[in-house]
C-alpha cells in the first residue's frame, strides 16, 4: 500500500486536534469522535464531485439510445465502436471515469488513517464504543475466533452502494459487469476489512454510509423531478 508521510502527519495531526478538543468536552471515546469528524469533512469536500458525477451519469443515460445504435452497427468493429463512443463522450462533455474521482480523492486519506492505526502514532488505549480503535472491533469470541462486527457492517453499505449503482445504470452498456460487482465486492470489502484496525474501517463505515444518504437524496429529487415532469406534461395536454 503506497504511503504519503506528509499526508499522514497531516491526517493525524488533525485526528489529534479534534480528539483533543473533544476530549476537553469530557466526551468519552474522544479518537471515534474525531474519526467521525474528519470522515464528514472528507464527504462535504467530495459532495460536490458527486452531484457532478450524478450530472455525468444522467448524460449516459440520456445518450444510451444512441450508444446502443453504435454498437450495433459496429459490432464486428470494435476499435470504430470505441472510437464512435469516444466521439460521443466527448461531443457531450461526459466522462465515464468521472464517478472514480470521489474516491480517488479520499484514498490517500484512507491509506493515512491505516498508517497512523496500525503503528505507534495514536495512543494504544484509544478506544469508542466496546473496541480498541487500533485493533479489529471483536463484539464477541467463538473459542479463538473473533466476531468482527464493523466489517459486517461495511458488506451491507457496500452492498446497497453497488444495488444502487446497479439500478441507476439498469440498460446502460456495463451494467452485467454491475449487476456481478454487486456481490463480489462486499465480499472483498468483508475479507479486506475483516482484521484491520477498526479506526479505519470505522471511517469506510462512515464515509459508506453518509455516501449511501447521499445517493438517496440525489436519486430521490431525481424521482421528483420526473414526477413533475410528467404533471407539468399533462397539464399542458390539457
Amino acid at each position: 500500500m503506497f504511503r504519503i508521510k506528509i499526508l499522514e502527519d497531516a491526517v493525524v495531526f488533525l485526528l489529534e486536534k479534534i480528539a483533543e478538543a473533544v476530549g476537553q468536552l469530557g466526551i468519552p471515546g474522544k479518537f471515534g469522535i474525531a474519526i467521525i469528524i474528519i470522515t464528514i469533512l472528507m464527504r462535504i469536500i467530495v459532495f460536490p464531485l458527486t452531484l457532478k458525477q450524478e450530472k455525468s451519469m444522467k448524460k449516459m443515460r440520456e445518450l444510451q439510445p444512441e450508444l446502443d445504435k453504435i454498437k450495433e452497427k459496429y459490432k464486428d468493429n470494435p476499435q470504430e465502436y470505441q472510437k464512435r463512443t469516444a466521439e460521443i463522450y466527448k461531443e457531450n462533455n461526459v466522462n465515464p471515469l468521472g464517478g472514480c474521482l470521489p474516491l480517488l480523492i479520499q484514498l490517500p486519506v484512507f491509506v493515512a488513517l491505516y498508517y497512523a492505526f496500525s503503528g505507534n502514532t495514536i495512543p494504544n488505549d484509544a478506544t469508542f464504543l466496546w473496541f480498541n480503535l487500533k485493533q479489529p472491533d471483536r463484539l464477541f469470541m467463538f473459542g479463538n475466533f473473533a466476531f468482527n462486527l464493523l466489517p459486517i457492517l461495511n458488506t451491507g453499505v457496500t452492498y446497497l452502494q453497488q444495488k444502487i449503482m446497479s439500478g441507476a445504470t439498469k440498460g446502460q452498456d456495463g451494467n452485467n459487469q454491475l449487476q456481478t460487482m454487486m456481490y463480489t465486492m462486499p465480499l472483498m470489502m468483508l475479507f479486506l476489512f475483516y482484521r484491520m484496525p477498526s479506526g479505519v474501517t470505522l471511517y469506510y463505515l462512515v464515509s459508506g454510509a453518509l455516501s449511501l444518504a447521499q445517493q438517496y437524496i440525489i436519486m430521490k429529487g431525481r424521482s421528483d423531478d420526473g414526477k413533475n415532469s410528467i404533471l407539468l406534461c399533462k397539464r399542458k395536454s390539457s
